[in-house]
């Protein structure tokens, strides 16, 4: 894929423009960013350390369980942020780049030089009657493999997404902004090529060989509403509708997230379409109080005969395995299933000291069953004292439902606390610890179950 390299290509363009914009950039100090008033450019780089006590997250007994392979990994995370603003354009961009290198040779394969994130936005015209926005989100990130034993190069899956919208936003006067437009979604799923032979030797039919898992094409439109009754709040309506399809509608049955014992040689993924409507209130309701509250419903419907045809062209289509019954043409269709939910509240306490409460409610279209809904809860704390020592903690649960040829119930726990030290603006020093848990809720799937814990430490730079 080429996506790599187009958004390289974007990303010097849209810097060079901002410069044309702004007239040229003045120099600055370390802490003061590089800018002018209307633009400014943040280079930042961090460089740590951390050790886990679960580096391949391996399976554990029911609830969780012992560890067996830890290891400790230097970190250089490199990033660039972009900002200008003028009467005609709102620009952002922000670019992160992560490296780790691991210091036991026993986990080498965990080494990894590939992970970026890419996320900018674009507004012409923000404050006519009519203006455009272009915003585009990508990601390569790697997810662990269990491999302790060391059988492949690269122990992690790698996903690689792109998400791309474009929007004509209309302001007919007074406090109401629409936003008419639509997106269009790449996923694209990689694995050890050493995890991905099957025992009947399938050539699938997209011949995606190598680490070539899964792809993923979605698209549709997306309308955004907005009436501002109070000058930072608003009530708010979001709509979308997306069609997807898969590269592969049958993949082989590999991988830590299924039991081939339970679902046999392969798996059915079919092609869908899903949509979602919100509406709520969104905004600071007063000076220390900032709430979002959002109720809507949806619906993700599967199109089973993609992965019944596929299997009539492979020559397999009489096999049990794709009958209706095994689940891959599940549709979250019925009430309450369709519920969605936004609710979070952000208290300021006093002057740089905040707590954040939320409650979400959702669900999306995954790449080794149809579909997963989850609850998830998440509890935060922020400080700063005396003007140079920080306080972040934080508490996340996520109950994940996985429907499909694949149906199970999972339950997240995950904990974190960190501190901090401002030694000057510009240089920062870290050290934080945390703990992760993923369990079966119905102790059914032990295979899918780890516990993690870890501490990091780094020293930050931001220019």
């Amino acid at each position: 894929m080429r996506t790599s390299s187009f958004h390289q290509a974007t990303a010097w363009a849209l810097t060079l423009s901002m410069w044309t914009v702004t007239g040229g950039i003045a120099s600055a100090a370390p802490g003061d960013h590089i800018g002018s008033d209307d633009t400014q450019i943040i280079p930042a780089v961090e460089l740590g350390a951390f050790h886990r006590t679960n580096s391949y997250l391996q399976e554990g007994v029911a609830g969780g369980g012992s560890p067996v392979v830890g290891g400790t990994a230097l970190v250089l995370s490199p990033s660039l942020g972009i900002r200008a603003k003028n009467s005609d354009l709102i620009f952002s961009f922000d670019l992160l780049y992560q490296a780790r290198k691991y210091l036991e040779s026993r986990v080498i394969n965990l080494d990894r030089f590939n992970d970026v994130s890419l996320n900018s936005r674009l507004d012409l015209f923000p404050d006519g009657q009519i203006g455009f926005r272009v915003g585009d989100k990508f990601s390569v990130s790697g997810h662990e493999a269990e491999d302790p034993d060391g059988l492949s190069a690269s122990a992690y899956q790698q996903h690689l997404v792109n998400d791309l919208g474009a929007y004509v936003s209309v302001h007919p006067g007074g406090p109401l902004e629409l936003n008419v437009g639509g997106r269009l979604q790449a996923d694209k799923w990689d694995v050890p090529p050493e995890f991905k032979a099957s025992g009947s030797g399938l050539d699938l039919v997209s011949s995606l060989t190598g680490a070539d898992l899964n792809t993923r094409i979605g698209y549709g439109p997306s309308l955004r509403g907005e009436w501002r009754f109070f000058p930072k709040t608003a009530v708010v309506g979001e709509f979308d509708y997306q069609w997807f399809n898969w590269a592969d509608n049958i993949v082989d049955a590999q991988g830590d997230n299924v039991s081939g014992d339970e679902v046999g040689d392969y798996l059915g993924i079919p092609d869908g379409k899903l949509w979602r409507a919100k509406t709520g209130l969104r905004g600071r309701v007063t000076p220390k109080l900032v709430v979002g509250v959002l109720a809507g419903f949806g619906q993700a419907i599967y199109d089973e005969a993609s992965v019944t045809n596929q299997a009539t062209n492979l020559g397999i289509g009489g096999s049990s395995e794709f009958a209706d019954s095994v689940g891959f043409g599940s549709d979250l269709k019925s009430f309450p299933a369709g519920l969605l939910a936004e609710v979070e509240g952000k208290y300021d306490i006093v002057k740089d000291q905040s707590v954040k409460v939320s409650y979400g409610r959702d669900f999306q279209d995954v790449y080794f069953t149809n579909y997963v809904s989850f609850d998830r809860v998440l509890a935060a704390y922020e400080g700063l004292f005396a003007r140079r020592f920080g306080v972040n903690s934080s508490f996340l649960f996520r109950n994940e439902r996985y429907i499909g040829e694949v149906t199970r119930t999972d339950n997240v726990l995950q904990v974190d606390l960190g501190l901090k030290y401002l030694v000057q603006d510009y240089l920062t020093v870290n050290l934080g610890t945390g703990w992760q848990r993923r369990a079966s809720a119905d102790g059914a799937h032990p295979e899918i179950e780890y516990d993690d814990f870890r501490v990091q430490g780094g020293v930050g730079f931001t220019y």
